[in-house]
């Protein structure tokens, strides 16, 4: 709970995971990549949520399981199967395109080199989870025209950085263009992180989505259950 404003000189993210990691008494298995930063700031934030800002920089998961903190893409053996009125009891979906847009672009200038940067990250920075779906991004495109969103935060030096601010930005939005929220009959493999793969919903909404809350609950009237959040970039075509 406690926030810190600090910077890390000449790191790299596994680098900071690796530090983070150490200062709170845990070891490290990080499995990501990144060139080595000249400044990674970590302003007004808890060590959590500034991990979370380098995990999604990187596309990467965090978690935690007993001493070891964990850096990685994807979690393994996560891909949980659940069908309308079976093992899944409850289902509310929506599809928003109210925080969606077409592009993200992060842009920035190195002083020392006196060189511009920027890149423009679109669809393509999740084209490989949208499977047969259609983007909350095309389905903007097509009913109101382009719309770009510019990351006003940040201060790539070079277009490498650039790109991994704005495809990182660009993720994080299209992933919440579909978002669910429901209650399964409990499994040890359902896990934040994890897939679920969702049937018996009609083909606007079957199909894979990302767990991004978990509870699982027991009490005298409903039994053992699990209460999730979930997201995923697309729409199925009617």
């Amino acid at each position: 709970m406690t926030r810190r404003s600090r910077v890390f000189e000449e790191m790299s993210d596994a680098d900071a995971f690796q530090q983070i990691a150490g200062e709170h008494g845990l070891q490290a298995d990080i499995d990501v990549t990144g060139s080595t930063h000249e400044l990674l700031a970590q302003v007004n934030q808890s060590d959590l949520a500034f991990l979370h800002d380098l995990a999604r920089r990187e596309d990467a998961q965090i978690w935690v399981e007993g001493k070891t903190l964990h850096a990685a893409a994807t979690r393994p053996n996560t891909r949980v199967e659940l069908r309308w009125a079976g093992s899944l009891r409850e289902f509310h979906v929506e599809a928003d395109l109210a925080h969606q847009r077409t592009a993200v672009v992060a842009a920035g200038w190195n002083v020392g080199d006196k060189k511009g940067a920027s890149h423009r990250a679109g669809d393509a920075a999740v084209q490989s989870e949208l499977g047969s779906t259609e983007s909350g991004a095309a389905i903007l495109a097509n009913a109101f025209g382009s719309r770009v969103d510019t990351v006003a935060h940040e201060l790539p030096r070079d277009g490498n950085e650039a790109r991994f601010y704005a495809e990182a930005q660009f993720r994080c939005m299209a992933r919440r263009f579909v978002r669910g929220r429901g209650v399964a009959e409990t499994r040890a493999d359902l896990r934040v992180g994890g897939t679920l793969a969702l049937t018996g919903l009609g083909p606007l909404f079957d199909g894979d989505y990302r767990v991004t809350a978990l509870a699982h609950r027991f009490d005298a009237e409903q039994g053992m259950r699990s209460e999730f959040s979930c997201e995923r970039p697309g729409l199925g075509r009617p």
